[in-house]
């Protein structure tokens, strides 16, 4: 038995991939990893106890090629006497559409299909072909986006979803396709620097490797750990949100908690309400537990906000909340958190400005004046302002009603103020005072930082 081959059934029996009379469904591309998959399962079929296996492969039309690899597939469905599923979806348009990435509406559509055709022929397992270097690239990519929960990868199964190549690298698969004789079909887009899960393969984990030749395990090993660790915490969050049973959490219990806790009680709580908070806001609610003022509040959304009422910390709606006012004080050169709107604004010179570049931009404005001090505060009843372009003042209400904006976030938008001049409405409208020309020499600029 070859070494790949130990190494797959090395996961089947430690995590209980496949057990007897299992009917596998393989996710099937047609490359290297989904070919070397197939054939380890079929020469292992009869020593694992499967009872049927088939292949699904799903056409993204995103290349010329594609047609080609579906006639591929069928033909080794053929060829190995299995049944092959397939079906067509425009990838590309469908992610126009929905403005979503092609990557994730073509991992939803491609679960959907592989779903939907195990339901229809009864497959209790659905196999992929992902690998230890696809674990490396995951956990890369996560952490290169600062996504803490998304570091530990994917593990080996998930539900009906079985990953048994999860212990060999795709060094191995290429060297067990060439020794096996095994063709398959080399997808080109893998090498377009237009992906990032390309870039981080060919530009990152090279580099990574140079430092850390075993980084793959390296990897699988932490992958593990923080499995472990966030099972751990998932169950004692789990247990915390049975007892409360409430629409509200008990301040004096939450203070109780380790942070560790208490911001993953925050987060399952605020799921409830169906919104999922950054971690620079969930950072931003330690900082508020911590010490907080009675019904003082976070933004959560624009519908939602978190409130501490002097006794519990609750989840109220915008609407619900009584106008609060805000205003802070902005130095130039300093930058300033409106926790009310949830980002950040910082103000800085600047010698060179791109006024034609500036029209364009509404996270950016500059002004041409003197000054080392101004206000952002909420928006209040008789605000006027002369915006850009236009010769008059306007209500600052009416701007915002013409803009279309929700009645429920316009009290929280920022308003950027200097003396009693409104200069702007942070991230919709700048005025027309003080305008920046390419001969000025006082610029000073503000730039709105919204938190991801």
């Amino acid at each position: 038995m070859m070494d790949v081959e130990k190494k797959v059934l090395r996961a089947v029996k430690e995590y209980n991939l496949i057990l007897p009379n299992d009917n596998v469904l393989i996710a099937f591309s047609g490359g290297p990893d989904s070919v070397a998959l197939t054939y380890i399962l079929l020469k292992l079929k009869n020593y694992l106890g499967i009872n049927k296996i088939g292949l699904a492969h799903f056409n993204h039309l995103l290349r010329k090629e594609s047609f080609k690899d579906e006639e591929f597939s069928i033909n080794f469905g053929k060829d190995h006497n299995i049944p092959v599923f397939t079906k067509k979806a425009d990838i590309g348009k469908i992610a126009k559409e929905l403005k979503k990435s092609i990557e994730d509406v073509g991992r939803q559509e491609r679960y959907k299909f592989l779903e939907e055709v195990s339901k229809k022929e009864s497959f209790n397992k659905i196999a992929t072909a992902h690998h230890l270097s696809d674990l490396a690239e995951t956990m890369t990519l996560w952490f290169i986006q600062g996504n803490k929960r998304g570091l530990r990868g994917f593990r080996p199964k998930s539900d009906k979803v079985i990953r048994p190549l999860f212990y060999v690298s795709k060094e191995e698969i290429l060297k067990y396709c060439k020794d096996n004789d095994l063709d398959y079909i080399t997808d080109v887009s893998n090498f377009s620097e237009r992906y990032l899960r390309n870039r981080v393969r060919i530009k990152v984990i090279p580099v990574m490797k140079d430092i850390n030749k075993s980084l793959e395990n390296s990897l699988e090993r932490m992958s593990y750990f923080l499995d472990v660790d966030e099972n751990y915490f998932d169950s004692k969050v789990k247990e915390i949100l049975k007892e409360i049973k409430t629409e509200y959490i008990p301040y004096n219990f939450l203070k109780t908690l380790n942070k560790a806790l208490q911001y993953r009680v925050i987060q399952k709580f605020c799921e409830k309400k169906g919104l999922i908070i950054s971690y620079q806001k969930l950072k931003n609610i330690l900082e508020f537990i911590e010490n907080p003022k009675k019904n003082g509040y976070i933004k959560l959304s624009s519908e939602y906000v978190l409130v501490y009422d002097g006794e519990n910390i609750l989840i109220k709606s915008v609407n619900d909340m009584e106008k609060v006012g805000f205003l802070y004080k902005l130095k130039v050169g300093e930058k300033v958190y409106i926790k009310e709107a949830g980002m950040w604004i910082e103000s800085f010179k600047t010698n060179k400005v791109d006024v034609m570049k500036l029209k364009e931009c509404n996270d950016v404005v500059c002004f041409d004046l003197e000054a080392e001090e101004f206000i952002v505060r909420n928006r209040r009843e008789g605000d006027r302002m002369i915006p850009f372009g236009h010769k008059t003042e306007k209500k600052v209400k009416d701007i915002l009603i013409d803009m279309k904006l929700p009645k429920t976030i316009r009290n929280n938008i920022p308003i950027l103020a200097f003396g009693d001049k409104i200069l702007w409405v942070c991230g919709y409208r700048r005025s027309a005072l003080f305008p920046v020309r390419e001969e000025s020499k006082n610029v000073i600029c503000f730039r709105l930082i919204k938190e991801v």
